[in-house]
């Protein structure tokens, strides 16, 4: 099975097309202002202009109303969610056609509150952090294991073009999304690594629950 790969945190219009233009399936764009990769107001206007790929947005605990205007605004196919949204907003936002909600993991992995979110388009694990993300550090990815069989989740935190085919086979992630490890700083798109992680993922067999 085919893993999709999601380069996030993109700051330019630039940079998100040469993602799109060297294999990815998502783009991410963050929409929460205490980012180091956040947009800006002029983000919705250019992000219009990025095609080949669906465009997704990035928001953490902001209104619905909010969303929506933004959603709109960027023209945006699908929201990413990395705050305390409720199981309720995210339906009312699209719920399993328009939604990814990312549950953080720290030491434990709570399978309570991916049961609750079982409606939504996909989950993304990712780093548990008082920012909601983009840290570049991995958590212990045999924490997954607790996660049900027929739950299908993207895999985020601390992903690398070194180190992203190990995670594929050390997990059944249906995608990968990743900010930081392909930067040369926060929000600046290194090309090279963005391939290089693309092209691991693709090179990489992912190994199904009790498979070989």
């Amino acid at each position: 099975m085919r893993v999709t790969v999601k380069i996030c945190g993109l700051t330019s219009l630039g940079d998100a097309r040469a993602a799109v233009a060297a294999g990815a399936d998502f783009v991410g764009f963050v929409f929460d202002t205490t980012s180091r990769r956040a947009v800006g107001a002029a983000g919705p206007a250019w992000i219009r202009g990025v095609a080949g790929a669906p465009r997704v947005g990035v928001f953490r605990d902001h209104d619905e109303a909010t969303v929506r205007r933004v959603r709109d605004e960027a023209r945006l196919e699908l929201v990413q969610l990395h705050g305390d949204e409720t199981p309720e907003m995210c339906e009312a936002l699209g719920g399993c056609t328009r939604v990814i909600k990312a549950i953080p993991v720290g030491r434990r992995l709570d399978p309570g509150r991916v049961a609750a979110y079982s409606a939504v388009a996909r989950i993304v694990f990712d780093t548990a952090s008082a920012s909601g993300g983009g840290t570049g550090v991995a958590f212990d990815w045999r924490l997954l294991d607790a996660v049900p069989g027929d739950v299908a989740f993207w895999l985020a935190g601390g992903l690398t073009p070194e180190n992203v085919a190990r995670a594929v086979r050390e997990t059944r992630a249906a995608g990968v999304d990743v900010a930081s490890g392909v930067e040369r700083s926060p929000g600046v798109k290194d090309a090279e690594r963005v391939r290089r992680f693309i092209s691991a993922v693709r090179s990489a067999r992912r190994v199904e629950r009790g498979g070989a």
